[in-house]
């Protein structure tokens, strides 16, 4: 096919050039952080219902806990680089900052700090819960364990 003209055809190799280009995360984009606290101890058998996989999940690294419980669940809309600052237990807190926005790999980039350590950051997919077993240890000798979840995703292609 030839271009009719220079200037329909530079017009169509920039339209080419931006559909090819990879889609970079929304700045300004609100994303949901869901922070689930869980208490898990080696007494007793209790697992909360809902958190079966999450607790199977942690079982295979952490063979001593055998109690789950969900202690809270909090939401909280962020955009790129805002801090937010979650309540856990025992008047401690873990901060929560998004980094970027999902990308075009449905990709999220979080830092989380928790009590008793450093901040962890790292890249998670848009949907599923990372689960973080702190080095806390309540009085009653209960882990904390924070699960994060972000959301919205971006459609799949």
């Amino acid at each position: 096919m030839r271009c009719l003209t220079l200037g329909f055809c530079a017009a169509a190799f920039i339209l080419l050039v931006r559909l090819a280009a990879p889609v970079a995360a929304c700045p300004n984009e609100k994303v949901k952080v869901t922070l689930v606290v869980i208490l898990a101890s080696e007494e007793g058998d209790f697992v909360d219902k809902r958190l079966k996989w999450i607790a199977k999940q942690i079982r295979e690294k952490n063979p001593n806990f055998k109690s789950f419980k969900l202690k809270t669940m909090t939401c909280k809309s962020l955009t790129a680089d805002e801090k937010a600052m979650f309540a856990l237990v025992d008047d401690k807190s873990a901060q929560v900052v998004v980094k970027h926005g999902a990308d075009k790999h449905n990709r999220v980039s979080l830092a989380v700090t928790a009590p008793d350590q450093g901040e962890i950051v790292y890249r998670t997919v848009c949907g599923k819960f990372l689960p973080i077993v702190t080095r806390y240890q309540t009085k009653a000798k209960e882990r904390l364990i924070l699960a994060v979840q972000v959301q919205p995703c971006n459609d799949k292609d």
